[in-house]
């Protein structure tokens, strides 16, 4: 049985609980990248590859460029154009189902699946509940697709009931938070000197306050370190930031890195570290991934109460919380860990077990596969 698998609009250091579903749902998976109005089937833009009618859609090609343009080009980029290649995709490979990733995917391709008659299950991340200048516009298109979707997954407790104000029935609301792949339970941290972030450097994740707290920090503890990991269009005004503090030599940014590559800065970490907040946009994460690796591979993890986070990090039994833009409280919670290491150890052990509870990949997963199942 073949599914559509919309992933849209992914960069090669994002989305690792999405690459995930890639290679663990068990079913035959056509992979569809790319925006909307250019989504692309192994790199190629689908509208100029198929069509449901492929006879009509080669004589069409013949024609000379300037007839092609008035009479088929602005076609192609309709509804009915893009429905057309969508549905010569479908026929192609007997796909059976859609499965969108994020709301916004899912939102477009309502209307296509509702014509094709397939059952769709929407999985939404973070921005594409919570974003509100995101999701207005779409808003319609988003009620529209709650109406018609068979399934629609979430993946923390708030983000349900941003789903439900927004209009989602109750009743087809799956609860599904992320796990970690189970590599990184393998993971044994050394609990030196080197704190941990990995993530999009965004006003979501507000690096900014990481730096902030970590400057507290090394006042007291010159020996400390900070390496971010990520891309964003706030890393350089982070690098910036670093410069002017004269903190060069304390803090390190790798760029992006593939997520195979990670687990030497996870092995080298005594704690990992995440500013999540709210902006004034209304934005919020999931459950970050993220975290779920870093407790997973045994760390400790200082944090905010926010979106799904309270539920991953058990405060003071597996990380410490603290309030969203509380840069003050949260370098105390950093130097209660970096100069106590077995408090490190103890919590990164406390949490493994918490994540390897609730949080396992393979129930993830398993839930997908049995949402997919009955709906096919």
């Amino acid at each position: 049985m073949a599914i559509l698998l919309v992933q849209a609009g992914l960069s090669n250091f994002s989305g690792s609980f999405i690459k995930a579903h890639e290679e663990l749902i068990d079913s035959e998976k056509v992979i569809l990248r790319g925006a909307y109005h250019d989504l692309r089937h192994n790199d190629r833009q689908i509208k100029l590859f198929y069509s449901a009618n492929p006879l009509l859609f080669k004589l069409k090609k013949l024609l000379p460029q300037f007839l092609y343009h008035k009479y088929v080009t602005k076609k192609l980029e309709a509804f009915e154009g893009r429905h057309d290649a969508i549905e010569g995709l479908v026929k192609k490979f007997k796909v059976k189902l859609i499965f969108a990733e994020f709301g916004h995917n899912g939102a477009a391709l309502a209307p296509h699946a509702k014509k094709l008659g397939l059952p769709l299950i929407v999985h939404f991340h973070g921005h594409d509940a919570h974003r509100t200048d995101f999701i207005k516009p779409k808003l319609q298109e988003y009620k529209n697709m709650f109406a018609y979707a068979t399934k629609i997954v979430s993946v923390s407790h708030f983000m349900t009931n941003a789903l439900l104000e927004l209009g989602a029935p109750k009743e087809k609301i799956v609860y599904n938070p992320y796990g970690p792949r189970p590599f990184f339970y393998d993971n044994q941290p050394n609990y030196g000197n080197t704190i941990f972030y990995v993530g999009r450097f965004t006003d979501i994740k507000s690096p900014v306050l990481i730096l902030d707290a970590f400057r507290e920090l090394v006042k007291k503890y010159p020996e400390a370190k900070l390496v971010m990991v990520g891309m964003g269009e706030l890393l350089e005004n982070c690098k910036a930031l670093v410069r002017a503090w004269g903190l060069n030599d304390k803090i390190t940014f790798t760029g992006g890195i593939p997520h195979e590559e990670l687990m030497p800065y996870f092995q080298n970490a005594c704690m990992f570290v995440q500013h999540s907040v709210q902006p004034s946009y209304g934005d919020a994460e999931g459950t970050p991934n993220t975290i779920l690796e870093a407790s997973a591979a045994a760390l400790p993890v200082v944090s905010t109460r926010h979106a799904g986070i309270p539920q991953a990090v058990l405060h003071e039994e597996t990380g410490f919380l603290v309030d969203e833009y509380d840069t003050k409280g949260m370098s105390e919670y950093m130097i209660k860990l970096f100069k106590d290491k077995d408090l490190c150890k103890k919590m990164g052990e406390a949490g493994r077990n918490h994540i390897k509870r609730n949080y396992n990949i393979n129930r993830h997963i398993g839930v997908l596969n049995k949402i997919i199942k009955e709906a096919v």
